[in-house]
């Protein structure tokens, strides 16, 4: 049978301040009209998998948000790390527990925490990797053709064509430079790496014992029940790295899912102007805004009105604990603004844990 694994780690450092330790990513309400990103990515599960064969995997620190915004998924089925360890840890830990209710099934790997536009085009994609997963065993990873050159994204190289928008996988990039990725995007040949991907869980673990035995041998120290660590030091030894790197870089026979919807990861401001209406001179706008001799910056104000005289490709975020201001460009250095200011805000709560 067909399962999901939603991954809801991390609080999303270069969307600060309105993604923080208190509210991270997944739970923040970031496409007009829409509900928080998780609630939104398992209503498009929701006609694919029921509830029962979905798993929540996230930190410890946000356990209860994260129950609260999904209700109608098994309180034992979202679990909450005790440290922060990466994708792999918490791929590798998912696909344990699902087997070992299901040995026979398939697993949608996939973030609570990105936008996917086009529900049907989504959910076609998402049976056309099961069907082929299932049958030649084999990892199906999604790709999207890119709407415009970004360092902020992998790409994937597309090889021989095996089935109508099904390639095997080349090669792996990780995020290139700005002219790098405008020969990408001018080739044709490469697909913006999307964060999902769909194998069994048997092929999931079975890779991981193969590329990755350090985690291997780790992750048969962890021990859960009922959604609960019962050794969570031995969660916290696990390696601290990446499923990309960990394995699938280092697979020689996966295969990749050309993708006919849009897709943006939210992962920095500058990433809004995908998903954000525009005024008539170019602003991404969420908020209550005038603007005046002004164009092409990124705004975000829940309460208060937002004016903008003379200036061109900032950011602008208003929250109620903080105000930042930026160079759209420049969203990849988001991490070190948050470690500089890190001694100016409140602290965690007490036994929270830093989360990536």
């Amino acid at each position: 049978m067909l399962w999901a694994l939603i991954m809801a780690g991390g609080w999303g450092t270069r969307l600060w301040p309105l993604s923080n330790r208190a509210l991270p990513k997944p739970l923040l309400k970031l496409i007009p009209g829409r509900g928080t990103l998780l609630t939104e990515t398992l209503k498009r599960l929701s006609p694919l998998i029921p509830s029962s064969r979905i798993l929540i995997i996230g930190n410890e620190e946000h356990l209860s948000a994260l129950k609260k915004s999904a209700p109608r998924i098994p309180q034992n089925q979202i679990i909450g790390e005790p440290a922060a360890r990466n994708t792999a840890a918490t791929v590798a830990l998912g696909a344990s527990l699902i087997l070992k209710r299901d040995p026979q099934a398939l697993i949608l790997i996939s973030p609570a925490d990105h936008w996917f536009g086009g529900k049907r085009s989504f959910q076609k994609a998402v049976k056309q990797a099961a069907q082929y997963s299932d049958r030649h065993e084999q990892f199906s990873i999604f790709g999207i053709k890119p709407k415009f050159p970004s360092s902020s994204y992998g790409y994937m190289l597309m090889g021989r064509k095996r089935a109508s928008s099904v390639y095997d996988l080349k090669k792996f990039i990780e995020k290139p430079r700005p002219q790098r990725a405008r020969q990408f995007v001018r080739s044709g040949k490469y697909l913006w790496h999307a964060g999902v991907f769909l194998a069994s869980g048997a092929n999931i673990l079975a890779s991981v014992a193969r590329y990755a035995p350090q985690l291997a041998h780790g992750l048969s120290k962890v021990k859960i029940k009922n959604g609960k660590f019962l050794n969570p030091k031995a969660f916290r030894a696990l390696p601290n790295v990446s499923f990309d790197y960990a394995v699938l870089e280092k697979m020689k026979n996966a295969i990749l899912i050309r993708c006919n919807f849009d897709w943006c990861d939210v992962g920095t401001w500058s990433a809004m102007e995908q998903v954000w209406p525009r005024d008539h001179s170019g602003n991404s706008v969420f908020a209550k805004c005038v603007s005046l001799d002004s164009a092409g910056n990124i705004v975000y104000s829940k309460d208060k009105l937002v004016c903008l005289q003379g200036i061109q490709d900032l950011v602008v975020i208003d929250t109620p604990g903080a105000l930042f201001v930026g160079r759209k460009d420049a969203g990849e250095s988001m991490r070190e603004v948050v470690k500089r200011i890190t001694p100016h805000l409140s602290p965690p709560p007490q036994g929270g844990r830093k989360s990536s």
